[in-house]
């Protein structure tokens, strides 16, 4: 099992990307703590977001790319994940697949990992699906990501992702726009999922709620011709703190979800952590995801999501 976390800081509300000011991002403090939860693990994943365009709700410029810069936090094992998010405002396939070209070459260029063309494709503005033509654009990039990383012989995986529950329509839109050769060429599909965080569950059925979850993906996911022998990634999870939502809390809900999608028997390969530090802290519970507080002080889940690494890699 490999794992790993986003750690970048975003000047934004990391639900609805409303400006934020936030702390600022301490290289050195980040690349410490992502040392520590490491620990002894041979391979482990930093994910990273690069924005292709201001998106559809008003911005005037394109978000910065967080972190800003991912190359820091790369060697020793740790693998880059890189995102590259379709935020155009108007259609532009050929763009994007450029865009999604270079994103393969940085990776390639920092030792290899990943590039995961789209994000969260099944979810309105703020997230990709609020992009007019986003399939056409994401179909465009994966066929460029699999062109570059040949051209590059690089060691670059290169998959598409959803969030929540898996909808059979959403997916057969996103095999429909790939088409067999390219779904079937995926090395890895992938799932955004905060069980109990926008919708609260009963802690004596959170484990069943996972297992029902993570199944499900792998299902819908299979009847719409992914091969069942693509893995699954889970490349965001996690549970936030603030008002009503306490730091022992938080350590119970990750380690529960934790084992649960562990033991799903749905393929899961990687498991990443959304984040390692919170934008703000007094900025209400949409900011407090990280396992560290916005002064980089570590939350009891730092340790809870450190041990499960040990011992779980």
């Amino acid at each position: 099992m490999l794992f790993g976390i986003w750690p970048g800081v975003v000047t934004a509300d990391l639900v609805d990307l409303s400006p934020l000011e936030t702390p600022p991002e301490d290289p050195a403090a980040t690349l410490a703590a992502l040392r520590e939860l490491q620990g002894p693990a041979s391979d482990f994943h930093v994910r990273c977001y690069r924005h292709f365009g201001p998106g559809t709700s008003g911005r005037l410029r394109t978000p910065p790319p967080t972190p800003a810069r991912p190359e820091l936090y790369a060697g020793e094992g740790r693998r880059i994940d890189l995102v590259a998010c379709y935020q155009s405002p108007r259609p532009d396939a050929s763009g994007f697949a450029e865009f999604v070209r270079r994103a393969v070459r940085d990776v390639a260029a920092w030792g290899g990992g990943k590039v995961q063309v789209g994000e969260e494709l099944n979810v309105p503005a703020p997230q990709d699906g609020g992009s007019p033509g986003c399939f056409e654009a994401v179909a465009a990039g994966v066929a460029a990501a699999f062109d570059e990383r040949a051209r590059l012989g690089a060691p670059v995986e290169i998959g598409v992702n959803s969030a929540g529950l898996a909808d059979p329509e959403f997916w057969r839109r996103m095999a429909d726009a790939l088409g067999p050769d390219l779904l079937a060429a995926l090395d890895y599909v992938a799932l955004d999922a905060f069980p109990d965080v926008f919708h609260r569950i009963p802690h004596d059925r959170l484990a069943g709620s996972v297992t029902f979850l993570v199944q499900r993906f792998r299902a819908v996911t299979a009847e719409v011709g992914v091969p069942v022998r693509t893995p699954v990634h889970i490349t965001e999870t996690g549970w936030p703190t603030g008002p009503d939502r306490d730091e022992a809390t938080q350590c119970e809900v990750l380690r529960t979800v934790a084992d649960a999608v562990l033991a799903a028997n749905a393929g899961v390969a990687v498991y990443e952590f959304f984040g390692l530090r919170d934008g703000r802290g007094d900025a209400g519970w949409t900011n407090g995801f990280g396992l560290l507080r916005d002064d980089y002080t570590p939350k009891p889940a730092f340790g809870v999501v450190r041990d499960l690494i040990a011992a779980r890699s």
